[in-house]
């Protein structure tokens, strides 16, 4: 009897253990997953957006939510930059709808862990990834707070002006926001110092190639400090993506400054598919032209560098690089347009075709006047017309 008692007691124990025992879930090497259930998601969706491996395209995707929960599966094959937003418009959201990013790699499982009521009060957790990711946000959050209150402060101030001293955005920065976004740039700065530090003290961290990889992009460090913190990275951390992406940048950087020879480029990333190379047009000036649909500068100036292509047709020639545009998207703005002239899609991520890393491109539009020998006579960033009053100088009496 008691041996019968003892191993029904046994069972039960056995049984037990097995019922609370959580089976973790094994996550494809070539996958990662999403997920979370937040406390005030009371959203039909979340919006959820990264890189496509093979096209190089943005994905923006929608993440269904029930009864608070949210998951989210995608193949990729390196590592990531990740963010996800709950769908709600900026008045209903509020702080609500903060988009909020991480990293991930193949193989992963991100949880998110906190609440959505008065602001997106979640984080990613499951990975060192995403600890580095959370460690640096808590160091900025209360910058990035004072931050937010100042521009929720130039939104209000902006709407008074125009509503009682008849300004406008478009009559320039008026003297009473200037001095709320010189504030605002102060706290900048004091976030870059931050990152700065971040990523030197963490030489093992991905998450910290990623952060200089957006210094270095944004501008918010000069070259040779950029330059010092890339060498001192580990070995470990030198096939990551962001590493490279900084390294292609730095040599971009320099090897498109005035004067030099300009950087190869050699592409079938073309509207009609054929292989395009910028050799080909030596013994003609050319003007390359970095934009996007989604830039408006970009499009306000193109009537005028479709009528500098018709003008001086004998000599120059132009040459687009897209941006952030599907090929049909681009082909659709183009050509009841009239915009006849090549265009090259740059391809996001670690690859041949990335023009904007090539190239060191950090912000739109931007453009290259060439010589007949390939050398760069000068680059212009943003819209200005600066690079139609070089043209005319250097072609109008050829």
């Amino acid at each position: 009897m008691k041996k019968i008692t003892l191993l029904i007691v046994t069972t039960i124990l056995v049984l037990s253990c097995k019922d609370n025992t959580v089976k973790k879930e094994t996550i494809p090497s070539d996958t990662f997953k999403v997920f979370g259930t937040l406390k005030g998601l009371d959203v039909p969706y979340i919006f959820i957006d990264y890189t496509h491996d093979v096209t190089g395209d943005r994905v923006w995707d929608t993440i269904k939510v029930k009864n608070e929960h949210f998951s989210y599966n995608a193949k990729i094959k390196n590592t990531k930059r990740v963010a996800i937003w709950p769908m709600l418009n900026s008045k209903e959201g509020m702080g609500k709808n903060g988009k909020v990013e991480f990293l991930v790699r193949p193989g992963d499982a991100i949880e998110y862990k906190g609440e959505v009521t008065e602001t997106f009060d979640a984080i990613p957790t499951g990975t060192s990834l995403c600890d580095d990711i959370n460690t640096f946000n808590k160091s900025t959050e209360q910058l990035n707070k004072k931050a937010s209150k100042i521009m929720g402060n130039i939104r209000a101030l902006t709407l008074k002006l125009i509503k009682e001293e008849s300004y406008h955005p478009s009559q320039g920065m008026h003297p009473k926001v200037q001095v709320k976004y010189d504030s605002l740039k102060t706290i900048g700065e004091e976030i870059a110092v931050i990152k700065k530090n971040f990523v030197k003290e963490r030489p093992k961290s991905e998450v910290a190639a990623y952060y200089l990889s957006k210094m270095v992009t944004l501008k918010e460090i000069p070259d040779n400090d950029a330059l010092t913190l890339l060498n001192a990275f580990d070995n470990t951390v030198k096939t990551s993506p962001f590493y490279i992406d900084v390294a292609t940048r730095l040599k971009g950087s320099e090897t498109t400054k005035s004067g030099n020879v300009v950087p190869e480029l050699v592409s079938d990333r073309t509207l009609d598919g054929k292989e395009f190379n910028l050799k080909s047009l030596r013994g003609k000036y050319v003007l390359i032209d970095f934009w996007g649909t989604w830039c408006g500068p970009c499009v306000a100036e193109m009537p005028k560098v479709k009528e500098y292509s018709e003008t001086y047709k004998d000599n120059l020639v132009i040459v687009g690089v897209n941006s952030g545009d599907t090929k049909q998207r681009i082909i659709d703005f183009v050509t009841p347009k009239g915009y006849n002239w090549v265009q090259l899609l740059s391809k996001k991520g670690v690859n041949d075709d990335n023009f904007v890393s090539k190239f060191n491109i950090s912000g739109f539009p931007t453009k290259f006047i060439i010589d007949p020998n390939g050398i760069i006579i000068e680059k212009y960033i943003g819209g200005s017309e600066e690079a139609f009053e070089k043209l005319d100088e250097i072609l109008k009496d050829s």
